[in-house]
Parts: structure tokens; sequence; C-alpha cells
């Protein structure tokens, strides 16, 4: 354990957030310690030296919490168990023990707890959360800090990823994959109307669950446009690689809600053909994003219809004024598919056969004439179900 301690430790020194000198001290009062007794632990030495509060060192740790000693107290949940972690939190499954309502408590890494700007930074996106009210967005419950550490609580998505279920090998399909794309289209509507954009849309940020319904998790690397969050840093190349936008790719900081339409025509790509459309090293997908246009052979293979080759192609435009302005003009065409395929109508016009599209939403033509379906035998909406991206900021 002594030298995972030192590993812990040690960026925390280099960081600058624990003084070098204290922690040397630290160092020589353990080292003397150990001589008498060779369980004693640095972290508790830094603990009663004042350097650490004790919830900042059971987080640090990441010890297991099977006991109460060694898990984290955090007023009024009890944690379950540790269910993920990211590139500044840890996120348990946890009980609201004012309610017993099951939740999600994402916790700030002590060595950013440490450091003013990180807390901010992760201040601002539990209230880009506590700001948003969508079916289809994770619910925001509180923020807090307790002993030294920041925390907010979520509802509890009880499902699977869809990043998990195409590394699974398990066929999504393109009625699915249409029908998971319209609901995040509408919570970048909601988002929209918020002021907010997203920046890392991607298949491992959606939870599908039993009944087919989406929910956007990890507000992480959302932009807030307008008031009191809004963002005011130099941050460029924000997003994961496979997913982002041409602009963000080119490091572009003005980037609006059009970045997140790309980002979910990809997707959607990703989900209906089980291919990314670029790939390669991180350089190559980057200038495939900014310069290459997509080959739909991949989505040709996989027999995806022209009517949805005609949407990715909108939402995967290299120039912002060529895509959807609005997700709400994406899910319009979503449902106006669907409803085509039902009814038997064609909903694709001609200009989707061109690489840059600049067309109004879908005009459908009138129904054809075909029998009536039977009474006995309803028709039913088309949809039912028949890799680790990398992340850059």
């Amino acid at each position: 354990m002594t030298s995972d301690e030192l590993s812990l430790v040690a960026p925390l020194v280099g960081a600058g957030v624990i003084p070098k000198e204290a922690a040397e001290d630290c160092l020589r009062t353990w080292q003397s310690l150990l001589k008498q007794d060779n369980r004693v632990s640095l972290l508790k030495v830094m603990v009663k030296k004042g350097l650490l509060t004790r919830t900042q060192a059971i987080v640090l740790s990441g010890a297991p919490i099977e006991s109460a000693e060694r898990q984290p107290f955090f007023p009024n949940y009890k944690l379950v168990r540790r269910v993920g972690e990211g590139g500044m939190a840890i996120v348990y499954e946890a009980t609201y023990q004012k309610v017993t309502a099951r939740v999600a408590l994402k916790v700030l890494m002590t060595k950013f707890c440490l450091q003013e700007a990180y807390r901010l930074r992760f201040k601002r996106e539990a209230n880009i959360l506590l700001n948003l009210d969508h079916p289809n967005i994770v619910e925001g419950r509180e923020y807090d800090s307790f002993d030294g550490v920041d925390f907010y609580a979520m509802g509890y998505v009880d499902g699977i990823s869809v990043l998990d279920i195409l590394e699974h090998g398990i066929p999504i399909g393109e009625g699915l994959a249409l029908h998971i794309a319209a609901q995040v289209a509408s919570a970048l509507e909601h988002m929209r109307e918020k002021g907010i954009v997203h920046r890392d849309i991607k298949p491992g940020n959606l939870v599908l669950d039993p009944d087919g319904n989406v929910k956007i998790i990890d507000f992480g690397l959302a932009k807030v446009m307008t008031g009191m969050w809004q963002d005011v840093g130099t941050e460029t190349t924000v997003g994961t690689i496979d997913y982002m936008s041409p602009e963000q790719a080119r490091g572009e900081t003005n980037v609006d809600t059009r970045a997140d339409v790309y980002s979910l025509g990809v997707t959607l790509f990703h989900m209906a053909t089980g291919e990314l459309p670029f790939q390669g090293t991180a350089a190559e997908i980057m200038y495939g994003h900014v310069k290459t246009e997509v080959a739909f052979t991949q989505a040709q293979r996989a027999k995806i219809s022209d009517q949805t080759q005609y949407i990715l192609r909108r939402t995967m435009a290299k120039d912002p004024a060529h895509r959807y302005e609005t997700p709400k003009a994406l899910e319009d065409d979503i449902h106006a598919l669907c409803d085509a395929i039902i009814e038997g109508r064609d909903a694709v016009p001609e200009v989707v056969t061109k690489t840059s599209v600049e067309a109004a939403p879908i005009q459908l033509p009138p129904p054809k004439a075909k029998p009536a379906a039977p009474a006995s035998q309803p028709r039913a909406r088309p949809g039912q179900p028949r890799s680790q991206p990398r992340r850059h900021r």
C-alpha cells in the first residue's frame, strides 16, 4: 500500500496543491511511524497534519466502500457502490435518505477539490444540469460541498450506454437509431433554448433504458452562451475526437448548437452502420472531420435507406450553415421520415445525392394509394431493435 499511496500523493505535490516542504515533512513522519507499525497510512498522517480532510483522503485513496470506516460520508446520502470514473470525478450509486430515492452522486476528485479553478468548473457543470428540465436529460438534484469535497446528485439512470451496446456488437438498426436520435435532438433543442451547447454528444454519453428512452449524461464540457455561468475561458479543441464537429477540431471557441447537431449526426451514423465515418490516428480523424467528405459506403453496405442518408448528409455537412439550423428541424425531419415509412410514402428529395446539402426540411409527396390494413393487423411504427472514443480537451 505504501507505493500506492506515494503514487497518489506525488501528483498533488507536482500540481502545487500541496507544498513540497509540507509533503516532505509528512513523508519523514510517516517513515518514522512505519518502523513501529508497518500498517500506518501516509494519507492518515496527512489528515492529522491538516493537509487533507478525512473525506478527501478516502476519495483520493479510491478504496472500496465495503465498510463504513472506508466509505466517504456525505450528509443525507448513503453510498451503495462505485459505478464509474471520469477525468475529474467519481460517480457512485447512492440512496438519498430523506425520501429513500436512488441517485447518482458525482464527487470531484481530491486533487481538483484543492484547486479553486476546478471547483468552479465543477460547480458550473452542476448548475448547468440543475437549470435543465427535459425527459431526455438526466435530472439534476442538488449541489453541495462537505469536508472539503464537492459533489452533486443526479437522478439514477438504470440502463446501458449506447456505446456499450455498440462495443458488444449488438445491432442497433436504422429504426432504433432514428428513434434515439430524435430524442437526443429534442433534448438539444431544450438546451439551445437555454443557451447551452453540450460539445460532447456521443454514444458514451447516451444511456438507453429498457423501454427505449434515452438520457443525455455528463455535462462536463458543456458551454454556456449567456447568463452568470457563461464561459469566459480560452479552451480551444474540446470534445471527443471521433464525434467532434469540424469547428471544434479547428479549435474555434464560438461554436453553437450546430456543433451538437454534427456530433449527433456522427453518432447516428455509428448507430446505424456500426462503424465510425472516420478512422485512424487522432490527427487523421480530426483531418477527416475538417476536410474529408464522408464516404457512404458503410451506409450502403449496411443497407441504410436513402432517407436516413439524406439526414446524415445534412447533419454532417462541413459548413455549419449547411446543417440543420436547429435540433428541432432535425427532429421534425426524423419524425416526418418515420411517418412516411409507416404510410408508404417516399420522403427523399433529389438533393439527397449531393455532397453539400443546403435543402429545406424534407418535403413529402402525397400518400400512395394502397389497400387499408385489416383492423386485426394494426401497423406499428418501425424501429424495434432487430469503440472507447478518445476525449480531447
